[in-house]
């Protein structure tokens, strides 16, 4: 993702196990709950992997680790697209269409960059998400979409050659909804989960995002009025997998700390290797997941 400061506008746009341990797997499901140790866990079963940036010999063991876990969840249908690798997960419901739930699971191709927060916390998340939510939803159904390819590669501008995952996506589904994604018609909304492990974690609403979507998980974090909602406050446009969505005329929200690191410089940690595992935290993995198991299933 990039952000562009003040911007107004809206920029362009058999599977088998893993080698993260053979008992390192993260427990049975657990409907209603967010358990944010088990999160941490798929979280730290990834940076073990590696760098994972688009098309490596990572990115695959990513992809099967994704696709195990969402079994494991029981989520019934779990597909992966090509030619990059998008996982995707439908968890039913009885209304019509669907609601896009998203992260990216690439890293930037830097050497020795394992993505704690970037990339490996919003799959954390979604993965915690496959457990906590219901086997059937009574509003529109789920789909869990791990995207491939969000980096740009090299130095490209984002603009120009990030969010290549989200865009195919977007182009199957204009096609009538083809390799597991939903026709265009049918999606009712997208929301996205983007660099959610920061240990002090705040989520403004960023600016390309609809208000709406991100007023029901501001409201649902304020309903545990123990725990700090870390929904506040406004951001500047960033550029991330939920911009292909808008232009397709798409609700969406990018639940997004950009800020990554300490001041005086924010974002200080953001594309380098201290985005390790020293610097990403399980209780911002419940902030804003435990919310997101109330709001997800009220968007219509």
């Amino acid at each position: 993702m990039r952000r562009f400061g003040t911007l107004l506008a809206v920029l362009g746009a058999a599977l088998v196990g893993c080698g993260d341990g053979p008992n390192s797997g993260p427990g049975p499901p657990s409907a209603g709950h967010f358990d944010a140790q088990r999160a941490f866990r798929d979280l730290r079963a990834q940076v073990r992997i590696g760098p994972r940036p688009a098309g490596s010999a990572g990115s695959r063991q990513e992809v099967r680790l994704i696709a195990r876990r969402l079994r494991e969840a029981g989520v019934p249908e779990v597909g992966v697209q090509h030619p990059h690798r998008n996982v995707v997960g439908r968890i039913p419901g009885e209304a019509p269409g669907t609601v896009v739930v998203g992260a990216h699971h690439d890293t930037k191709d830097i050497p020795g960059f394992v993505g704690a927060n970037d990339g490996a916390s919003g799959v954390a998340v979604l993965l915690e998400l496959a457990r906590g939510l219901p086997e059937r939803l009574r509003g529109p159904s789920i789909d869990l979409v791990f995207f491939d390819a969000e980096e740009a590669r090299d130095d490209r501008p984002f603009d120009l050659d990030g969010a290549r995952g989200s865009s195919q996506f977007i182009r199957y589904a204009r096609r009538g909804g083809l390799q597991g994604s939903a026709a265009l018609g049918e999606i009712r909304a997208m929301v996205l989960f983007d660099l959610v492990g920061d240990c002090n974690l705040e989520i403004p609403r960023e600016e390309n995002s609809d208000p709406g979507l991100y007023r029901l998980f501001s409201d649902a974090a304020q309903e545990e009025p123990a725990r700090p909602s870390p929904f506040v406050g406004t951001s500047p446009p960033v550029l991330d997998d939920h911009i292909p969505f808008a232009h397709a005329g798409i609700r969406a929200v990018n639940l997004i700390d950009f800020e990554y690191g300490p001041g005086p410089t924010p974002g200080a940690f953001w594309h380098t290797r201290r985005d390790n595992l020293g610097h990403v935290c399980a209780p911002s993995l419940d902030a804003v997941g435990e919310p997101a198991l109330a709001a997800l299933p009220r968007i219509r």
